[in-house]
């Protein structure tokens, strides 16, 4: 068995979709890829060996932006890194990938002579992200728009008070309420009350939601402030 190939081989064994295992040596020959790459991207392993993961990235991307400096890092000594990169998949579709990266010596303390990359696909989350963020970003924007005394109202109405009895709570008259209801609506493009409660509804949610969100340890990554960029 060479060493070359023991220099290859992931030190997890066994890699599933949406997880790839990829080596490479130098700035970006690729040496080994896992067999999960064909379920995550759809490329034979085998023909992947030799060549340059450069050529699978997407061009002028900004998550691609700092390769160039990430091929450069120093990653002796136990040194890591945690990426984005927009690649295409073997149909020329776009994917998203969190790829956390270490070096690796034939030796403790000598030359880094292979990176390993533990790949996963994140398209999907990166997605539901933001326009999870477009939504609640243009929520906000309505919810800005109230006045004090328009929140108070909002609050009551998410209560399922009547007219009457937030008049009496706020110690005002239902003509007031009904004005302001009606300036609440308008914030929020609303043309029923039904449809002001399930806006007012979801800005609850999300405001919960981004305290509470799972699945997004791509966040973590060098990179991930350049997600804003993209398209959703």
């Amino acid at each position: 068995m060479s060493s070359d190939w023991a220099l290859d081989q992931p030190r997890p064994n066994d890699f599933v979709d949406p997880y790839f295992f990829i080596s490479h040596r130098g700035l970006s020959e690729i040496t080994y890829v896992s067999p999960s790459v064909e379920n995550v991207l759809g490329y034979d392993p085998n023909s992947m060996a030799g060549l340059s993961y450069e050529s699978f990235l997407c061009q002028d991307d900004p998550l691609n932006d700092d390769v160039a400096e990430c091929q450069h890092a120093d990653l002796s000594g136990g040194g890591s890194l945690h990426a984005l990169r927009c690649v295409r998949d073997a149909t020329g579709n776009p994917r998203i990938l969190s790829i956390h990266t270490v070096g690796v010596a034939q030796y403790e303390g000598g030359p880094i002579v292979r990176r390993h990359h533990l790949a996963r696909d994140v398209t999907e989350s990166v997605r539901r992200h933001l326009q999870m963020m477009k939504q609640l970003e243009s929520l906000e924007h309505a919810a800005s728009k109230m006045t004090d005394q328009e929140r108070a109202v909002a609050e009551r109405i998410m209560q399922g008070k009547m007219n009457r009895v937030i008049g009496r709570e706020l110690d005002i008259s239902d003509r007031t309420v009904e004005r302001r209801r009606a300036a609440i609506m308008k914030h929020f493009h609303a043309t029923t009350l039904a449809e002001l409660i399930s806006k007012l509804a979801q800005l609850d949610m999300l405001r919960e939601w981004t305290n509470t969100e799972t699945e997004t340890q791509w966040k973590t990554a060098r990179n991930a402030d350049q997600v804003s960029a993209l398209a959703v």
